[in-house]
């Protein structure tokens, strides 16, 4: 027992003497933070390292310490640091969507592993209506048209996208969720021309 403890005090002792980078190298974070991967899909960063947004911690103490400017230990801000992988395209158009447009991409997505596709953070269409409530007791009303409206896809589970096959049909089947080049970030214009994107009549 007392060969035991001096081992595990030696082990501490180097531990301490190492930097955060080699802390990190030496220890994985998962032994702690597993029950952040747990989920169906897990980011790229996340199987790339910890360290490749999370730079600036002190791994030896717990809680962690952080050493830069940015919260968490995050090498840069949000958005900046979702940019950095991500095309810059993709936040930028005549139409963005207020969340993209503000830099709260964790509204929306879970940046370590989630079960919904796109690393969201609920069911999809579920994730829409936190926002847009007004919508979701009332006929969906199609822009220029005099029709009730259109159902909300993903209230009912498994209804495939007739455009983007493999995907569940929701909110996004129509419309862009993070930015567009036409109005009410639609996919496909408004009006028919929506409408005969998947409907022949």
């Amino acid at each position: 027992m007392q060969l035991r403890n001096a081992a595990l005090a030696t082990v501490f002792a180097l531990l301490l003497a190492l930097t955060a980078s080699e802390v990190s190298a030496a220890l994985d974070c998962l032994y702690c933070h597993r029950p952040m991967t747990m989920n169906k899909t897990v980011h790229a960063a996340v199987h790339m390292g910890c360290p490749t947004c999370h730079e600036n911690l002190d791994v030896r103490r717990v809680p962690h310490l952080n050493k830069g400017p940015f919260p968490k230990g995050l090498r840069a801000e949000v958005p900046a640091l979702c940019i950095s992988c991500h095309e810059q395209a993709l936040f930028e158009g005549n139409m963005v969507h207020a969340p993209v447009n503000t830099g709260l991409c964790l509204e929306c997505h879970n940046p370590h592993s989630s079960n919904y596709p796109g690393l969201l953070k609920k069911k999809p269409a579920a994730l829409c209506l936190n926002c847009h409530s007004d919508i979701e007791n009332s006929e969906h009303l199609i822009s220029g048209l005099s029709t009730k409206g259109h159902p909300l896809g993903n209230i009912r589970e498994n209804v495939e996208d007739p455009k983007r096959p493999g995907k569940t049909f929701y909110c996004a089947s129509c419309h862009e969720p993070h930015r567009s080049t036409l109005p009410k970030l639609s996919r496909y214009g408004l009006g028919m021309t929506s409408c005969q994107t998947c409907h022949d009549k």
